[in-house]
């Protein structure tokens, strides 16, 4: 095989692939990943949307991830997204769950939301409060 196909079949090859991440860089939007036995430098990582309207994500070190690289050109390669890889959060098709392991989600905005929110167990739309008097004093905390 000439050099120009092997180049044109690595190329090919390199497209789209997966990998594991390695490092991650918040700073930089950008993950090292293993592929194979290649590991890329730094790379951007793909966002839902990074204009007028954000989400921000970073993968952690160890998710497996979906590389695209036009061209085949690792150069240009970047996450595009990551795959569960038997950690889904739920086996419920019909119920959709942000898991945030424990930490934060920041709002900057307005939320509106159409139907209940309940946090720790209580209901913001169905809570009751203890200690209600007439005029201007605070209630109790919900029940």
């Amino acid at each position: 095989m000439s050099y120009a196909d092997s180049e044109a079949d690595r190329r090919i090859a390199n497209i789209i692939s997966v990998g594991r991440v390695t490092a991650v860089d918040p700073a930089k939007s950008a993950a090292r990943v293993q592929i194979g036995d290649l590991l890329t430098p730094f790379i951007q990582v793909g966002q839902l949307s990074a204009g007028a309207i954000q989400f921000w994500w970073m993968p952690s070190e160890g998710e497996q991830v979906v590389v695209a690289a036009p061209s085949g050109d690792m150069a240009q390669a970047m996450i595009i997204c990551s795959i569960y890889a038997g950690n889904a959060p739920s086996s419920d098709a019909g119920t959709p769950m942000i898991n945030l392991n424990g930490g934060e989600i920041h709002v900057n905005g307005t939320m509106i939301v159409s139907g209940d929110v309940i946090a720790s167990g209580v209901s913001l739309v169905h809570h009751t409060h203890s200690g209600i008097k007439p005029g201007p004093a605070n209630t109790g905390e919900p029940n």
